[in-house]
């Protein structure tokens, strides 16, 4: 009977010992980061189409998995979302979660007075992409006026969007980096804007060396960020507070390199 009785205080402790872990667990916050960034290395599947809806790799994934190792009473995952359906819910206000890898200048939001904006995880720049051999002259977006350009379509780019409602720039809209990249390979476009990670990633695993060359002077450089609406300032604050120390980690800074990152 001693014995007995010992097992059943053993089975009976392990069991509150379960039992308090499956209500911590379920206590957790489940928030969602939306993404509409589907190409390498920012969210992408084993094998990039450009047009993945549920990646399994990629700098915002990483990013997730640093947050959620800090975070205590919130879960983080990362979703994509088309930008035009995101656009659609902000304007609403029934945007359920926030928008990762994003710029105040994106979404009109300069003096950050609309949404919440976390502070920068990343720094990044957008290059601009000719092909081999060709000069190409460029210092300012003033400099691709006449030019043929193949972007993706919906996005902005500084100077750029501008000109092309001005009718100074002539635009092929697509739907991934890599048509983009092809239509400039075979002479369907003067040239294209991505960002030196993509460019970097497209170079070394799906293109041919010396069919396109990067221009030395960027297009653009900024921060990528979190945006928030202003209805989720809880969930802001609560992950804020380790997005703002995240370039100081060398922990997160390994990560980023591994998409060759260079701080």
């Amino acid at each position: 009977m001693p014995n007995l009785s010992r097992h059943l205080s053993i089975m009976i402790m392990l069991l509150l010992v379960c039992a308090a872990f499956t209500t911590n667990a379920a206590a957790k916050e489940r928030f969602t980061l939306y993404t509409y960034h589907n190409k390498p290395p920012y969210y992408f599947g084993s094998i990039p189409s450009g047009r993945e809806d549920h990646a399994t790799t990629g700098i915002y994934r990483d990013f997730v998995a640093y947050l959620n190792a800090h975070l205590r009473d919130i879960e983080v995952h990362v979703e994509f979302s088309p930008r035009v359906r995101l656009e659609g819910d902000l304007r609403k206000g029934q945007l359920n979660g926030a928008i990762i890898g994003v710029n105040p200048l994106w979404f009109k939001d300069k003096g950050k007075n609309r949404y919440l904006w976390s502070g920068s995880f990343m720094k990044d720049k957008d290059v601009i992409v000719v092909k081999a051999g060709e000069r190409f002259p460029y210092a300012h977006p003033r400099d691709l006026e006449g030019k043929s350009l193949a972007l993706p379509r919906g996005l902005y780019f500084w100077g750029v969007t501008e000109r092309i409602k001005e009718g100074k720039i002539l635009v092929f809209e697509t739907n991934s980096d890599m048509q983009n990249l092809g239509m400039v390979e075979f002479g369907r476009a003067d040239a294209t804007i991505i960002s030196i990670l993509s460019a970097q990633y497209f170079f070394t695993q799906r293109l041919a060396g010396g069919v396109l060359n990067i221009l030395n002077t960027p297009h653009d450089q900024f921060d990528r960020m979190i945006l928030f609406p202003k209805s989720k300032r809880r969930q802001f604050e609560m992950l804020n507070h380790y997005v703002n120390k995240a370039l100081k980690d060398k922990d997160w800074l390994n990560q980023l390199k591994k998409h060759g990152y260079v701080d």
